[in-house]
Order: C-alpha cells, then structure tokens, then sequence
C-alpha cells in the first residue's frame, strides 16, 4: 500500500497545536491513530502524512511524531524540544537550525536529512551596523521593537545571524530573543547583557566575559562556551 503523501487535516491539526504551544489534543488523537492502524505497522501507510510540509518555524516542542512522514518536509528554524521522532522518515528534511535539545530519534533517519539554508540566513546588515555602532542607541531601538512583539517568537528578534562582533564592548546590551545563531562572538563583553530567549545556537563565545549576564531560556546548542568568563551569570 502506497502510503498518501500528504494529509490536510492532519497538517492543519499539527498546525493549530503548534500555535497554540500545546499538544495534548494532538498527541492523544495521534496515540488512538497509531493504535487503530498498528496493522500498517509494517508498510508505508503508517504514521502522520506530512511529506513536503512546510514546518519552518513551527513550535513542536514534545509533539508525538512517531513514525511520522516527514520526507522533504522543511524543518528549518522548528522548535522540536523533547518531541518524539521515534521512526520517523526525515530523508530530504530540511533541519537546517531545527532545535532538537532532548528529541527522541531513535529508529529515525536524521542522517539522511538535509541542512540548507536555502537564503534562511536572518542577518540584517543594518541591524549589524546600528548594534556595532553603540550599545546605548541600540538599546533605545530594541526597546521599542521588543514592545512589538509577534506571538510567533522564533522569527522575532534581532537578525543577527553568522554576524561577526569579534571583541567588541556589548556590555550591558539588550539582546533578548535576538537571532545569534553561528555568530562569532569571542572576545566579546557582554558583562550586564540581557540575552534572555537569544538564539545561540552555533555561535562562538570562545573566552566572552559573560559576567552577571542573564541566558535564562537562551538556547545553546552546539555553542562554544570555552573559556567564557561566567561569574554571576544566569542560566
């Protein structure tokens, strides 16, 4: 049995909980799904159809995705803290900056995924230029594009991505939510910053003074902390 590509109803559900951060209908629907049809456990036809979806961005965090289709499907900038992706078909998946911190993989193909970028990257180089030119300017303007704030948070904050601020004195400066993924951060002074909510992910804080800063909820996978100063820094 040649398993649907693609499912409507099952996307627009999976889409529904993910703005709305909770699950719990999901995944109890999804655990009854897999039960009535454990006898297309050993074909194609088994799992959520979601092949080719566009999952950019989404909130996935501790959603059931076993066994789930998810061939071709973009991944990118998704947020799957502790979801369930036992078994599921990732081949040709963009997880290109998909956080995956505590996922279950197990029995999935994450190697046969893909990580491109595909024109992704969120760097301004505008917003590079104004935090470069002085911490008290830019703090005034961050402080009124904060107050804006969308509901959808992994696409809000500063575009700073693979940005270069390579010893630079930021002390004191307001990041939260901003976008720092793969940024080059050594050296940097962040003593006093509010990073909290900032994307890290890959950025390189090689001996950055991360004095009384504050990275509550920052994520930081695959950061490089060593030798970071981390007196009083929140965590």
């Amino acid at each position: 049995m040649k398993k649907p590509k693609f499912d409507a109803n099952q996307y627009a559900m999976l889409r529904e909980c993910s703005g709305e951060k909770d699950f719990t209908r999901w995944n109890a629907w999804y655990a009854v799904h897999l039960k009535e049809t454990m006898y297309l456990r050993s074909s194609d036809a088994y799992g959520a159809h979601l092949e080719g979806g566009d999952l950019a961005y989404w909130f996935l965090e501790g959603a059931d995705l076993r066994f789930a289709n998810l061939r071709n499907a973009d991944l990118s900038y998704s947020y799957l803290k502790s979801a369930d992706l036992s078994y599921a078909n990732l081949a040709g998946a963009n997880l290109w900056r998909a956080y995956l911190s505590r996922a279950v993989l197990d029995g999935a193909n994450p190697d046969a995924a893909v990580y491109d970028s595909a024109g992704k990257i969120k760097c301004d180089p505008a917003q590079v230029a104004r935090l470069k030119a002085g911490v008290p300017s830019w703090n005034a303007w961050y402080a009124h594009e904060i107050a804006n704030k969308p509901d959808d948070t992994r696409v809000f904050g500063a575009y700073l991505e693979e940005a270069s601020f390579v010893g630079l004195d930021l002390s004191g400066v307001h990041l939260s939510y901003a976008h720092l993924e793969g940024a080059d951060l050594r050296h940097v002074n962040f003593t006093g910053a509010d990073l909290t909510h900032a994307h890290l992910e890959g950025a390189d804080l090689w001996k950055a003074d991360l004095t009384g800063a504050d990275l509550r909820f920052a994520e930081l996978g695959g950061a490089n902390l060593a030798g970071a100063v981390k007196v009083n820094t929140l965590f």
